[in-house]
């Protein structure tokens, strides 16, 4: 007979289930708490967290050899990371692993990370198993990166598995008994890659009065304008200000240190590490301030991993970090001043005015270089640090094989923003032509230096994990089995907490390293959906041949090495909001009553957000594992299918008329990434010479499969079918030869000189049913090839990356001309602009302010994102000798590294990863030397 447990009063399930981090906790205490058995058998690697050999790779919560792995993963080892001098080890990703896709849109200092899409999404990271995005660390903390890709190696992450992860996992000290003491040090400078190349003020002038004319506008400069202009004889009635070269430098120092100490004793591992970094901006200061105005970057690191093997049955590791990251930049605020740069004309004001003042006008009344070392300055600090610890308990003495580990973890962090920025006034100088008196028109307060200090953010995070598992040989048999719980739950500001709790198993069977089976699975929940619909079930399972292991496969042959290996598994990602299920009323301003807004202040009723459940995605991967010549080559190939459903998007048939418009956010969309990534290399030795060549390539491609869009009135106006991101747009057919030539714009005159646009449906007019795909829709290719050797104490790297079929956009003030209401700047590539005596031209005929039909999305602005850039290279000599070390030393290396050296691209007119007028990517050339003790 089965009885029903009742509860004490003011216990609840989901109480248990909240406290269960806790209890599990105890368990595992009272379990630690066993006496050591004489019996126990050696503790494992895994028990005592040491560097382990890099032939044994870290996946989630474990790990494994290469030769037995079913999952789809990539691996970098840290060493790679070291010549990338760089804020933000992502940078040093670029190109080196396939399927990881990089993108940076800025070089400012502290900004300058790359962005990451693993086959297509935003991938979760995870240092050593906790998740917490720690980017900006020096490499020479990291013994490795693994990149797992697919629903097996993620699906223990339950509802965070289905965007893939990035596991760093940090040095843990010595593999054997020893001490090493490691001092480095280089210094390097930045220069940008790539800046925009105005007009000067005589073609900027020149070309708008022909903007103008084209119009139907009378022009505003005169002959005696233009010649002033172009002599340069009147800096301040007639100023030619190269703002780039006014308020920014050629180049900015690089300079960073480092101290490791890692050793190894009878029951201790430890590796401990101090960083410094400091990075300048590119941004003048001025001898007027007693402080710094420059965008400028400083970093402080502290990091400490230590191991205890406390007797041969229990161990525990304790790891500490801090870390203080300390930024500068105008008071203005750096966005705003390249903004500036981007939008003010040379001949807008000169930069000082006769008297010193800072020049300006009714149009233009923030003096750029004003903004740049007359605003003071603001200052943010964030720092942040966390504490691991963990324990686990061999326990074979009671069943072979088996062990149990807890470990918690807390991280805590602060942004604290100092104000000290002020206002400054602008003086337009007015010169009577009759007297030659001069006057001022002033525009702006200046104000005195703020002092202000408030906290931007304020987060903790703690995470909880109690685990066991066991390993069994019998014969050629072998089984492991892993078993966790984990909860981790962060708070940002005032926010309540957002919780994750999985419960997450791993089982693999091994017969004779032939036939792997792998199964893995997570019971994941996260406490801002609705009671009651808060956990979900994310199986995956794979298998894998190693046919190299059969007997028919011969002794002698010259492949080593040839695994088949698939999965498939059901992943989730949780997009929940912050408890959106839940009506309550937000502020409004006021309501319509009659013609005009009703002053009675109102409270609106915000619709529920219906997103009732998590996104999904199914994936399928299949791959090969070759090597050969003695394990000398390599050859790597992967085809995956991700499928994803109940994508959180906004309803596109949703109506505005009660209010809710696209705040009807529902589970709707399905989407599909499909693609191949190929990876193969060769590593060989000569003599003194060794030498290694690697290379990756991915082909990834994706399909819209539902988006909820209006019932349009053709098949092209749809997105579903495409790819992700399709760009849409008009299809440019070149330019209008005569008045009345052409299809342009409904409601607009065509002009010559204007783009023409293709009439898709016929109706004789050019509208929003003539808008389509537009661009290519191959798979984006991209790339990476890394090769090097070393010889008698001499080393070379260099790192190849690059991307195809990649399409960009060119739009906005930095594209287009005179924008702004006519006061923009205008570009070098204006000046190949459509006249009568030009027809063949690369640019439309030109106008001042926004073209209704020229400045819109159409094919005509479409260009090539291809490139590819040498993207980091190295050359090292190291030194070791006798007489080294009777003075200690192990040995010494110098080396010059360097970043973003060279980009060979269609694009002229900008780098083709920043568009958009941001800080531009920067050339870092550095040197150094490494003592090793």
């Amino acid at each position: 007979m089965i009885h029903a447990i009742k509860l004490p009063e003011g216990v609840s399930p989901e109480s248990i289930r909240r406290d269960m981090p806790v209890l599990l906790l105890l368990m595992l205490l009272a379990l630690l708490a066993l006496p050591a058995s004489s019996q126990a058998g050696t503790a494992t690697r895994d028990s005592l967290p040491a560097g382990d050999s890099l032939k044994i790779y870290p996946i989630l919560y474990q790990r494994q050899s290469p030769g037995n792995l079913v999952e789809s993963i990539g691996h970098l080892k840290g060493k790679k990371l070291e010549s990338t001098a760089a804020t933000f080890i992502n940078t040093g990703f670029s190109g080196r692993i396939a399927g990881l896709f990089t993108s940076q849109i800025s070089g400012e200092p502290g900004n300058d990370g790359v962005n990451l899409r693993l086959r297509g999404l935003d991938p979760l990271i995870l240092v050593d198993g906790v998740p917490r995005s720690l980017l900006s660390v020096n490499p020479e903390q990291i013994e490795s990166v693994t990149v797992l890709k697919d629903a097996l190696s993620t699906a223990m992450l339950g509802m965070r598995s289905m965007n893939g992860a990035v596991l760093i996992t940090t040095r843990k000290g010595l593999h054997k008994t020893g001490f090493n003491l490691d001092v480095t040090a280089h210094t390097g400078t930045s220069s940008p890659l790539k800046l925009p190349e105005p007009l000067s003020a005589f073609d900027y002038a020149t070309l708008y009065n022909e903007a103008l004319g084209n119009d139907g506008k009378p022009a505003i400069y005169t002959q005696e304008d233009l010649n002033a202009y172009q002599s340069g004889n009147d800096p301040f009635g007639h100023p030619n200000v190269n703002w780039y070269d006014r308020v920014l430098e050629d180049h900015a120092s690089f300079n960073r240190y480092v101290l490791n100490a890692e050793g190894s004793g009878k029951n201790l591992n430890y590796f401990v590490s101090l960083d410094y970094l400091n990075q300048q901006g590119l941004f003048s200061n001025s001898s007027l301030n007693t402080y710094s105005t420059n965008s400028e970057y400083q970093r402080y690191i502290f990091r400490s991993n230590v191991g205890v093997q406390i007797n041969p049955t229990l161990s525990m590791y304790i790891n500490l970090f801090g870390r203080i990251r300390d930024q500068n930049q105008p008071g203005s605020g750096t966005e705003s001043i390249f903004n500036a740069l981007s939008t003010t004309p040379f001949n807008a004001y000169p930069a000082l005015n006769p008297d010193g003042s800072l020049g300006g006008n009714v149009n233009y009344n923030n003096n750029i270089y004003g903004q740049s070392v007359l605003s003071g300055y603001m200052n943010e600090v964030y720092s942040d640090g966390f504490v691991d610890l963990g324990l686990k308990k061999d326990l074979s003495a009671l069943l072979e094989g088996w062990w149990v580990q807890g470990a918690i973890s807390y991280n805590l962090a602060l942004t604290q923003e100092i104000d000290r920025s002020k206002d400054f006034e602008t003086f337009e100088m007015l010169l009577d032509p009759g007297t030659g008196d001069t006057t001022y028109n002033r525009f702006g307060t200046k104000s005195d230096q703020r002092n202000n200090s408030s906290i931007l953010a304020r987060s903790h995070q703690l995470y909880a994990a109690g685990s066991t598992g066991f390993s069994r040989n019998w014969g050629e048999h072998s089984l492991d089995a892993l078993l966790m719980y984990n909860i981790d739950s962060y708070s940002i500001d005032s926010d309540l907490p957002n919780r994750y709790q999985t419960l997450a198993a791993r089982l693999r069977y091994n017969i004779g390293n032939k036939y792997l089976l792998e199964a893995a699975a997570s019971y994941s929940g996260n406490n801002r959906y609705e009671e009651g619909n808060r956990f979900g079930l994310f199986p995956a399972f794979g298998a894998a041949w190693n046919m190299h292991e059969e007997d028919f496969f011969p002794e002698d042959s010259w492949i080593s090495a040839l695994k088949i290996r698939a999965s498939y598994g059901l992943t989730g990602n949780a997009v929940a909001g912050y408890y959106e299920y839940i009506n309550r009323y937000g502020s409004a301003s006021g309501y319509y009553f009659g013609t005009s807004v009703s002053r009675v202040s109102g409270r609106a009723l915000q619709v529920p957000r219906d997103i009732s459940t998590w996104e999904k995605a199914e994936k399928l991967n299949i791959g090969l594992d070759l090597s050969f010549a003695g394990k000398r080559g390599f050859i790597s190939a992967d085809y995956y299918r991700h499928t994803l459903k109940d994508l959180v998007q906004a309803r596109g048939r949703s109506s505005a008329i009660l209010g809710w418009g696209k705040d009807i956010i529902q589970n709707l969309g399905k989407d599909r990434y499909s693609g191949m990534e190929l990876q193969a290399g060769w590593n060989d030795r000569s003599g003194d010479l060794s030498y290694y060549i690697s290379g990756n390539m991915t082909m990834a491609g994706s399909e819209i499969l539902f988006n909820d869009e209006p019932d349009y009135p053709y098949n092209w106006m749809y997105r579903t079918g495409h790819q992700v991101g399709q760009l849409f747009g008009y299809v440019a057919d070149g330019f209008v030869g005569q008045a009345g030539e052409g299809m342009v714009m409904e409601g607009y005159q065509p002009v010559p000189g204007d783009i023409k646009y293709r009439d898709l449906n016929g109706d004789g007019v050019i509208n929003q049913f003539d808008r389509q795909a537009i661009g290519t829709e191959k798979p984006l290719i991209f790339y990476g090839l890394d090769l090097g050797f070393s010889w008698k104490g001499f080393s070379l790297s260099v790192l190849v990356q690059g991307v195809a079929n990649k399409n960009i956009m060119l739009t906005g003030a930095r594209q287009w001309e005179f924008q702004n209401d006519g006061k923009g700047q205008a570009y070098q590539h204006h000046l190949d602009r459509w006249t009568l005596e030009n027809t063949d031209a690369t640019y439309p005929r030109l106008s001042v302010g926004t073209n209704i039909s020229n400045h819109i999305a159409s094919s005509f602005w479409v260009r090539p994102g291809d490139y590819l850039r040498i993207k980091n290279a190295e050359i090292a000599y190291t030194l070791q000798n006798s007489w080294l070390g009777q003075v200690g030393i192990k040995h010494v290396r110098l080396f010059v590294n360097g970043l973003n050296l060279v980009t060979i691209s269609d694009l002229k007119r900008s780098d083709p990863e920043t568009l958009a007028g941001t800080y531009p990517i920067q050339r870092i050339i550095s040197g150094g030397l490494t003592v090793k003790f």
